[in-house]
């Protein structure tokens, strides 16, 4: 009897999980259908069009526009101001020219690439929380407004996003598995993935030789295999692109992007002299900027200067202001609310289905990413290894530290709260984690109560 029931338990979640697999497909197809850019190519994204046209069509990788516009004269120049991953993405459906057909090759593309990490993060959470709260999961992050609206964008929040959960399911799965032999498959594999999200985006450049360094400490150091391991399969993913920008710049990478978001990230409030007009674009009104963002010896002598002036408001500001930032629900340099560039038309302003899904999830969003935090930190208590196992609590430890890194990184550099996106289904995650834990330690409290209680009955 209790067989068939385990059976039917079985049954009925393989369903709750094929549900959530096409409500979230549904949105992200129906996002991806129906949403219109103005201007899709602009900014950002007519960066990363710009590298797919001049590598594909030039043999150059620069982010020249000379070609696009027609201007057949002007030279380009290589540079690596961003790394190649998404530009070779979007490469893939150019064909000679920049119309809608390429755009709408590339976001439909982009709502199956985010179906695939909506599975990666409900597998990953299933395997670690128990069925139950891991289908919770799959149903926040399938209904997360954020999660579709940027597949209708040519930018890397997708493919980044993607990248990073098949990495970490990866990594959470050599966690968890006793064979030595398939321990080191899956950290070659993990480390080879956390490459392919480097170069779609370097915020993880760091993660690496962050893990390398922890290695000093005793608990992480029975992990030198695993972590070694991981960071060859890093090292042959990144290697091309490393020497490829020694022999053409004479530099594995260039520090123009870093400088930049640090020194875009260094305005109090995201504000010039607290100024409401320069919100999310501050250092295009401070004289400054340039000099500030040219060297890191300027850079340094910038920050300096903004600590003696206003040393509370900036502590303030690095400490607790940019993490809110990052988490919050919309991004300042934005269109408004959940857009990054302005939309003509999306099912999110006019179709009452998803604006009800939307008001749900924003209703949810601020509790949700207090408990991912709250859930980073009891991922390192001695009980969580006596309430999830072993295994669970060293894969779950992995999540934790990762999630801490992308907070420590956006808090030194521009805590945008775009760039939290990739990482919303580990908040989620995190979060659902931490109402689990709540719940079994007070189970467990009430079982060594009622123990209580009847040895002295």
């Amino acid at each position: 009897m209790q067989g068939r029931t385990e059976h039917g338990a079985k049954y009925l979640q393989a369903l709750c999980l094929l549900l959530i697999l096409l409500v979230g497909m549904g949105l992200r197809l129906g996002t991806a259908a129906h949403t219109e850019v103005d201007h899709p190519i602009r900014n950002d994204a007519r960066e990363y069009v710009a590298y797919a046209w001049n590598a594909k069509y030039e043999g150059v990788y620069s982010q020249g526009m000379g070609p696009i516009l027609g201007q057949t004269n002007v030279p380009l120049t290589p540079d690596a101001f961003r790394p190649p991953g998404y530009p070779m993405y979007l490469s893939m459906f150019l064909q000679g020219q920049l119309d809608t057909g390429f755009v709408a090759r590339v976001v439909h593309a982009q709502a199956w690439m985010a179906g695939l990490t909506l599975l990666c993060s409900t597998l990953l959470a299933m395997a670690l929380l128990g069925a139950w709260p891991g289908l919770a999961l799959g149903m926040l992050v399938a209904l997360s407004p954020h999660q579709n609206v940027y597949v209708a964008y040519l930018l890397s929040e997708t493919s980044f996003g993607f990248a990073l959960m098949a990495a970490l399911s990866l990594g959470a799965a050599c966690a968890c598995v006793k064979s030595p032999r398939w321990r080191m498959v899956l950290a070659l594999a993990s480390g080879l993935l956390f490459g392919a999200a480097c170069l779609i985006r370097p915020t993880l450049n760091p993660w690496v030789p962050a893990l390398l360094l922890l290695l000093v400490l005793p608990a992480v150091r029975r992990f030198w295999r695993e972590i070694a391991t991981l960071s060859l399969g890093f090292a042959l993913a990144m290697s091309p692109w490393w020497a490829r920008n020694e022999i053409t710049l004479h530099e594995m990478s260039s520090p123009q992007l870093m400088l930049l978001n640090v020194e875009q990230g260094s305005y109090i409030d995201l504000m010039y002299d607290g100024r409401p007009e320069t919100y999310g674009s501050a250092n295009r009104f401070d004289p400054d900027a340039v000099k500030a963002a040219s060297s890191w010896s300027s850079l340094l002598e910038s920050l300096g200067a903004k600590f003696a002036s206003h040393p509370v408001a900036m502590l303030r500001w690095y400490l607790f202001g940019k993490i809110f930032c990052f988490f919050s629900w919309s991004s300042p340099e934005g269109w408004g609310d959940i857009y990054a560039y302005p939309v003509l038309s999306s099912p999110w302003l006019n179709d009452p289905r998803y604006m009800v899904i939307a008001s749900l999830m924003s209703g949810l969003h601020a509790p949700l990413m207090a408990f991912g935090m709250l859930g980073m930190l009891l991922a390192f208590l001695p009980a969580t290894r006596r309430l999830f196992g072993a295994s669970r609590t060293d894969a779950l430890r992995l999540l934790a530290l990762l999630h801490l890194f992308a907070v420590g990184v956006h808090m030194v550099t521009q805590p945008f709260a775009r760039y939290s996106v990739p990482f919303r289904p580990v908040s989620f995650l995190l979060a659902v984690f931490a109402l689990v834990w709540l719940y079994r330690r007070y189970q467990e409290h009430r079982g060594q109560q009622a123990q209580t209680v009847a040895s002295h009955a």
